[in-house]
């Protein structure tokens, strides 16, 4: 009898403590994935403790910043100072305020990281374990990397793709007045050349109550991202499906590529668009950009989700109205190898996943911890899933969880084809081999702005596509002699492995 007692006893204790451990787990585990929730960041005592924050100019990246700040010094007691500092003057200032520890936090560029990683804490386990961080996508958590260590801290996920006026093109009238001209059907470009025609062809056409439409907006401004907007249109031209080994130079001399034919191909293209720009349209920053796609200025737009998400607001009166593709391609591919052109049957579309937005902890500030705390506050789900149904804001989806259609018609209140078209081109993007990256090599800010010199000198006539180009080439030489060309290849290495995907 004393032994069944005994027994009885010990399975009893057994089944409690397994049931308390259970228990425990759970709440755990609910912690671990709301770490970076109000409720969670609302226990943290921060109280006379200063943040010092560099952030970019509003509205873009820098109206977020400011608002997930003031949200985080309501929570904890913190006071938090935030910085803006215009696009074409960031690179210098988060360099310049990381070696001088004037700022714990910076945001900046991700293509800026093989500058930057030195100066920066790596992302905490803490962080990496949570559920908001296992639920980026794949290639967004390797852009946080420098090697195989977590530097940034994931806030932004970019890449640019196509976006039209999908009424336009369903409209019967304007479809038999194409069809009539060209001689064959409208719709939206599958190639670069493609998107001149039908630009032109919509161009300053009236299309509602003397409403006159322009033909595209696209970053033309040199001191903002005008590099990224020829890089994505370089990218079906020169980057060749057979061809590894590099796209801004060859990795195993690291001659720059960046004017041979398909370069040059792209930037002969790029100054016809300028046909068929809105006025202002040849000074356009990306805050231009969205704005004239988001008000219906124009029938497209190439470029980052932010223009699709402004059109698609509450208030919009064209959000039931567009849709997106990929960017356009090519059906001729320079080749390197054989110094000719390739001819494809179908299109070679190259996507362009744009450096993005991110963030870092500077490795001298004292206040490490908070800082970290508010990265990914500023990140957490509630502020995330807001955050990115705001166009001006800057944020794009880069988790898994943000591709649901549903979210975007229920939560967002886009129509439901808008989100289907949304999503399906952003699962696309997330699945082709064949893509480029941003020039993640050291002193990459110095290749750019070059690059961004000489193609506004193409576009404003003031030289010919391939002497403007040759320029380039020319002068990305002397950066690379002067910073190292084995130093150079090291870094460049980890972007052509990406690029082909190995």
């Amino acid at each position: 009898m004393r032994k069944r007692f005994s027994i009885l006893v010990i399975l009893t204790l057994f089944i409690t403590l397994y049931i308390s451990n259970t228990l425990y787990s759970k709440k755990q585990q609910t912690i671990n994935k709301n770490i970076y929730s109000y409720e969670s960041i609302g226990k943290k005592k921060y109280k006379g403790l200063i943040l010092n924050i560099l952030t970019h100019e509003k509205p873009v990246m820098g109206e977020p910043t400011v608002l997930h700040a003031r949200q985080f010094e309501k929570l904890t007691g913190i006071k938090i100072n935030v910085f803006h500092v215009p696009f074409h003057k960031l690179y210098q200032e988060t360099l310049s305020g990381l070696k001088n520890n004037k700022y714990d936090i910076v945001f900046y560029g991700s293509l800026w990281i093989a500058d930057i990683y030195q100066y920066l804490e790596p992302v905490p386990d803490k962080m990496l374990k949570s559920s908001q961080f296992k639920d980026i996508l794949p290639h967004y958590k390797d852009i946080a990397k420098w090697g195989n260590i977590s530097y940034q801290v994931n806030i932004d996920g970019d890449r640019h793709y196509l976006q039209y006026r999908k009424d336009l093109f369903e409209d019967i009238k304007n479809q038999n007045i194409f069809k009539n001209k060209y001689g064959k059907k409208l719709s939206p470009p599958k190639t670069w050349k493609d998107l001149n025609l039908i630009a032109g062809f919509f161009n300053k056409r009236i299309i509602k109550k003397n409403k006159k439409i322009f033909g595209i907006a696209e970053i033309t401004n040199k001191n903002d991202l005008l590099f990224s907007q020829f890089i994505k249109r370089a990218a079906p031209y020169a980057k060749h499906p057979k061809i590894k080994g590099g796209f801004y130079f060859d990795i195993k001399t690291m001659k720059p590529l960046i004017n041979t034919p398909g370069f040059v191909e792209a930037l002969k293209d790029f100054i016809k668009s300028q046909n068929f720009y809105p006025p202002g349209g040849n000074k356009f920053t990306l805050a231009n950009v969205i704005m004239s796609f988001g008000t219906g200025n124009t029938v497209f737009s190439d470029c980052w989700d932010d223009s699709f998400v402004k059109a698609m607001e509450k208030n919009s009166k064209i959000s039931d109205k567009i849709a997106s593709s990929l960017s356009p391609g090519s059906h001729k591919v320079w080749n390197r190898k054989t110094v000719k052109w390739d001819s494809f049957p179908a299109v070679n579309y190259v996507p362009y996943l744009a450096w993005g937005w991110t963030s870092g902890v500077n490795k001298k500030s004292k206040n490490i911890e908070a800082a970290f705390d508010y990265l990914g506050f500023f990140s957490n789900n509630k502020n995330h899933l807001s955050d990115m149904k705001i166009g001006r804001f800057g944020v794009n989806p880069f988790r898994q969880s943000d591709l649901k259609v549903n979210f975007w018609i229920k939560e967002a209140g886009w129509n439901r084809n808008a989100a289907k078209s949304y999503i399906k081109t952003l699962k696309k993007l997330s699945i082709l081999k064949n893509h480029v990256l941003d020039l993640r090599i050291h002193q990459g800010r110095q290749y750019m702005q070059v690059l961004s010199i000489g193609v506004f000198r193409a576009l404003s006539k003031r030289e010919p596509p391939q002497e403007a180009l040759d320029e380039v080439a020319r002068r990305w030489e002397i950066i690379t002699e002067r910073v190292g060309r084995d130093k150079q290849r090291k870094a460049y290495a980890h972007i052509v492995k990406f690029e082909d995907g190995e």
